[in-house]
């Protein structure tokens, strides 16, 4: 695209007291509003949003301030001369560059027209300070804060030194990013007065004939990530909930390792590589949130440099997280098998568990990595979804979750066929529990199936659904392990058990010390007193 700035040879002056990112003296409001305009007319046709026609606008050029009469020129090819109000004609030039009568507008507002009415705003409100205080203060003011100005973008107030000055992200940076403005997804820009009465400078990038030169900045880094605030809360909740589930899983495993179901040890075997599942899924997720999520929603840019640790990293989060879903499918055909169709379980061949748990998604998500290397899809950390190909590991996920749905709901069936009206309560008992294993079967995920962002509308139900969600799945190891540890009385009796014997093995130990002590206590007096006879003797 070639939009370019004409620099011109007017010397700056302060006369005119609205001042801009563009280093020219605007004589009045009406060329600081045009040439002000244009600029926001070139941002928003400098960025690819969804919107713009780029077979059009790419021929674009404009010559700001060209000379004492003509405030800017516009050449697409031909060049004719800018004003702001032109936007306001029906028909333009210019709205007939874009693709529909949506073009621009987000929530109802005219991004450029927008853009436009606010620099005209904030000169107007520049003027009235400057008219409502005397040459004095002026002077005073002039010579110890930053000056009150448009950046291109924005309306900054006068700033104290040493303060840095914060303001909601203006409406025209959404269309770069072509997503809608909302309330709970709307970062702050800042700008910083620095001691000397100066805003904050930056050395000029990309600009080679201008390398030693500095230009005021605006940080707008905060808007490129819109709601990272409210996402950062996310990953908080989910990294503390995360760290709470693994500790318990972990101890949960090791329960199972050393106190096993004696007369069921296929199931246990099964239920510790469910909890081993568990285990890594919350090792890889919490390491994903902690150096991917969260350091990119703190602005740093190491997804865009899409270095390889961080996509070995997202592979294995998604091989453990699916192996978790294959192990789920594990555990709710054992428990069909219980209910359903009452068969000795340690009879069940055992291969096929370590097929479908271990073998199946390793195949699977090497498949998926071999696909996401290409040159189409390999980027952002392979954190964005590649669309139809994304199935690879979506379908078998959410081809378990539905068949433990149908498992879980056949199992009710049962349930409520075996039970008569004359045991209700023990009916109502039994349902209880099956519901209760709803995460063991990871029905809880249907949820996932279609997918929904809280930012979009900013509803309360919608967050405390996500909330829910977050919950829910951070917490399955922990729910998990309370089920098949916790709350397991056989397994509970073989704690106590063990350490009764610990206990009376402790004990026995203690009196046999305590004997050994008294024995070697009466020889060594029995000695003692030989020696004494002996000397006496003597």
């Amino acid at each position: 695209m070639f939009l370019a700035y004409k620099l011109s040879p007017m010397i700056v002056s302060t006369e005119f007291p609205c001042l801009s990112n563009l280093k020219y003296d605007f004589i009045d409001i009406d060329r600081f509003t045009d040439n002000m305009c244009a600029q926001c007319l070139w941002f928003m046709a400098g960025n690819k949003t969804p919107w713009i026609d780029f077979n059009r606008v790419i021929r674009w050029r404009m010559l700001y301030n060209h000379s004492e009469t003509i405030n800017v020129l516009v050449c697409n090819p031909n060049c004719f001369e800018f004003r702001a109000d032109y936007l306001n004609q029906p028909n333009n030039s210019i709205a007939t560059e874009m693709k529909s009568p949506f073009y621009l507008v987000i929530a109802h507002r005219n991004l450029l027209l927008d853009c436009c009415s606010q620099a005209r705003s904030c000169c107007e409100k520049i003027l009235a300070t400057r008219k409502s205080q005397n040459a004095t203060l002026i002077e005073k003011s002039s010579s110890t804060n930053c000056p009150a100005k448009w950046d291109g973008f924005m309306c900054w107030d006068s700033a104290r030194p040493q303060t840095i000055n914060y303001q909601h992200c203006p409406l025209i940076t959404y269309s770069a990013l072509s997503v809608k403005p909302t309330s709970c997804r709307n970062e702050m820009a800042n700008k910083e007065c620095l001691s000397d009465g100066r805003w904050a400078r930056i050395m000029k990038q990309n600009d080679e004939n201008h390398l030693n030169e500095s230009e005021e900045y605006t940080n707008y880094l905060p808007c490129s990530t819109p709601g990272a605030t409210h996402r950062l809360r996310f990953i908080h909740v989910s990294i503390v909930l995360y760290s709470i589930s693994l500790c318990l899983t972990i101890i949960g495993s090791l329960v199972l390792r050393f106190f096993p179901i004696k007369n069921q040890p296929r199931i246990s075997e099964i239920h510790y590589n469910f909890l081993l599942s568990l285990i890594l899924t919350a090792i890889f997720s919490l390491a994903v949130l902690i150096f991917i999520k969260r350091r990119h929603y703190n602005l740093e840019t190491m997804i865009d440099k899409n270095p390889l640790w961080c996509r070995i990293l997202m592979i294995l989060k998604k091989t453990s997280r699916l192996t978790n879903y294959c192990w789920m499918l594990n555990e709710g055909v054992v428990l069909w098998q219980k209910v359903v169709r009452p068969m000795p379980i340690n009879q069940i061949n055992r291969a096929k568990f370590y097929l479908i748990g271990w073998l199946f998604p390793i195949v699977q998500m090497t498949i998926y990595s071999i696909l996401h290397s290409s040159s189409e899809y390999n980027q952002s950390c392979w954190t964005k979804s590649m669309g139809y190909s994304e199935l690879i590991y979506n379908f078998p996920a959410i081809s378990f979750i539905i068949i433990n749905f149908i498992l879980l709901s056949y199992m009710i069936y049962v349930l409520f066929k075996k039970f008569t009206h004359h045991n209700v309560q023990h009916l109502r008992s039994s349902v209880k529990r099956s519901f209760v294993l709803v995460p063991v079967f990871g029905i809880h995920y249907v949820f996932y199936i279609v997918p929904f962002d809280p930012f979009e509308s900013c509803q309360t139900f919608l967050f405390i659904l996500h909330y829910s969600m977050i919950i829910i799945e951070a917490l399955q190891g922990t729910i998990v392990t309370t089920i098949f540890c916790f709350f397991n009385s056989e397994i509970r009796s073989n704690i106590r058990k063990s350490f009764e014997r610990k206990r009376l093995k402790h004990q026995h130990q203690h009196q046999h010390l305590q004997q050994q002590h008294s024995l070697n206590r009466r020889q060594s007096m029995d000695k003692i007193y030989e020696n004494e006879l002996i000397e006496l003797k003597n």
